[in-house]
């Protein structure tokens, strides 16, 4: 016979509450790009909580800029602590390239990883990102990735934390 402390602590722990969500992102553009003319696309991919994979479309860069305009909607999972309700962390990682030899290769030029669990229930939020390196030695520029993001819940306890 047991105490009964092993068990129940053991099956609290893993309990987590369960979200989805509907999100919503635009690309909006890449600003401060160190080109004078390339073609840059993006591709999206959810890191956690799902397996959506998309790419913008190609675009040339002008006046050290490139705008998308794109949108992407797709579903997310998150978990949530049972006991705190603090969502966990969700990445969506946006991954800015730049094509090579007309369009059969690229190049990475860096990324940008968003959290999801920051933006839920926050409305829709526009906001610039610092584009990270693949090389964390050093960064190639100072290229900023501006966006929106906008999250809708489908199903899960509208109590949750950030």
């Amino acid at each position: 016979m047991t105490n009964g402390r092993g068990a129940g602590m053991a099956s609290f722990m893993t309990k987590k509450k369960k979200y989805k969500f509907q999100v919503g992102l635009c690309l909006e553009e890449l600003l401060e790009v160190p080109f004078v003319s390339a073609v840059l696309f993006a591709k999206i991919r959810l890191l956690d909580g799902g397996n959506f994979q998309d790419h913008s479309s190609r675009e040339e860069v002008r006046d050290h800029k490139v705008k998308w305009g794109a949108n992407f909607s797709f579903p997310c999972k998150m978990l949530a602590n049972a006991s705190t309700g603090v969502l966990e962390r969700c990445v969506l990682r946006i991954s800015v390239r730049k094509e090579c030899k007309g369009g059969r290769s690229f190049t990475k030029l860096g990324f940008v990883d968003l959290n999801l669990a920051e933006f839920a229930g926050a409305g829709l939020m526009h906001k610039k990102a610092l584009l990270e390196g693949y090389d964390a030695r050093h960064r190639q520029d100072n290229s900023m990735l501006k966006f929106s993001i906008a999250m809708h819940m489908l199903s899960g306890d509208i109590l949750f934390k950030v």
